[in-house]
């Protein structure tokens, strides 16, 4: 016999458990994780339940809420300090046209097999 699968865990244990993940990765100052974590909430929860979600980080470890607020102004320009710098170059072919591709008569012979205008609209 099959054992059953384990059941779902409700939407509450769910929340929860994202709630905790969430406490873990600030207290661990973990700022991929929680930026990843916020994402999360807001897709699965909206704005509106943002606010009082930080208000609650806030009031349960409101140092790592600091690190984070503290944070949230070098989050912007860190990725872009990260990524290293690409200048875009002209290529040669852009100030010269480019030759079209040559016809392919495979292709032209398979097109033949395709219903032209006229057949679809008469099917229609």
């Amino acid at each position: 016999m099959t054992p059953r699968p384990a059941p779902t865990p409700s939407p509450q244990a769910r929340r929860q458990a994202h709630l905790g993940a969430l406490r873990e990765a600030l207290a661990q100052r973990d700022p991929l994780a929680v930026e990843r974590l916020l994402g999360q909430w807001v897709h699965r929860h909206g704005h509106p339940a943002l606010e009082a979600l930080l208000l609650d980080l806030q009031q349960a470890d409101p140092g790592a809420m600091a690190w984070w607020q503290g944070r949230d102004g070098q989050a912007a320009t860190a990725p872009a300090a990260m990524a290293p710098a690409v200048t875009p170059q002209p290529s040669p072919a852009s100030s010269v046209k480019a030759n079209p591709p040559k016809a392919n008569p495979e292709l032209a012979r398979l097109r033949s097999w395709l219903p032209d205008r006229v057949e679809r609209r008469r099917a229609a």
